[in-house]
């Protein structure tokens, strides 16, 4: 009798595939809309949380950085254009604009705004994760943090290019719209990401991303209501005692 060959009661041995750089990770985030990428984009060791703050606080340094620029050579250009503009246009921009801001602000204000993103950012990582779990979710905040700042950067950077681009006359509304592009586009990636996170359907996903909003804007109208009703009566007094004082 044949003795039976070693390697059929082995295992099969899988090539194991190696780290993705953090280049690689951002262009597969963003040019490889799949489930199937952000499974393997929060498998690797290094998806921390740390790193994911990180790669956020840079994605709002470059935001805020183009966004504050873009401001000051809009309040510039409005300037300049009422000296170009026909009279019953010019009259239109008002007199006294707000002056440019200045370098030394772009350089201290970029900082502050940054740490306020990363914060806003914990935030919203930590509701969608709330709501992904009402809707039958498994996933991690660290995993979800790191899918999602692997989006970030990119986006932000293509956002940035547009804000500088729309400082430009007559470009801002190509921008706006591609602006708006660019936001359904990240849409759909927070939904493969949510997905891959917390092992859940599609439909799951964009209730998961759409709940915190929408519990959100409940809360305001329902504070707006609860003002208006607050101060109606106490308004009305006041009209009432105006108007007897005047009659």
């Amino acid at each position: 009798m044949s003795e039976i060959p070693e390697f059929i009661d082995q295992e099969p041995v899988f090539e194991e595939k190696g780290e993705m750089t953090m280049l690689e990770t951002w262009i597969a985030a963003f040019t490889k809309p799949n489930e199937n990428t952000f499974v393997e984009i929060i498998s690797q060791r290094g998806a921390t949380t740390g790193k994911a703050f990180l790669w956020i606080f840079l994605a709002s340094l470059l935001s805020s950085f183009s966004s504050l620029i873009a401001q000051s050579f809009n309040m510039k250009g409005l300037g300049g254009l009422r000296d170009i503009l026909p009279p019953e246009f010019a009259r239109e921009i008002p007199m006294s604009l707000p002056s440019s801001i200045g370098f030394g602000t772009i350089i201290c204000g970029t900082p502050i705004f940054a740490i306020i993103g990363i914060v806003f950012f914990a935030i919203g990582v930590a509701l969608t994760l709330w709501s992904a779990k009402l809707f039958g979710g498994t996933g991690s905040f660290d995993k979800l943090a790191y899918a999602f700042s692997a989006i970030a950067v990119p986006s932000s950077a293509i956002s940035a290019v547009l804000a500088l681009l729309g400082a430009i006359p007559f470009v801002g509304i190509l921008t706006g719209l591609a602006s708006f592009g660019l936001s359904i586009y990240v849409f759909v990636l927070d939904i493969f990401a949510v997905k891959a996170v917390n092992k859940i359907d599609t439909g799951k996903a964009i209730g998961a991303i759409l709940l915190p909003g929408i519990l959100f804007a409940v809360f305001i109208c329902c504070c707006i209501v609860l003002a208006a009703l607050v101060t109606g009566p106490l308004l009305g007094n006041v009209v009432s005692e105006i108007q007897q004082g005047i009659y």
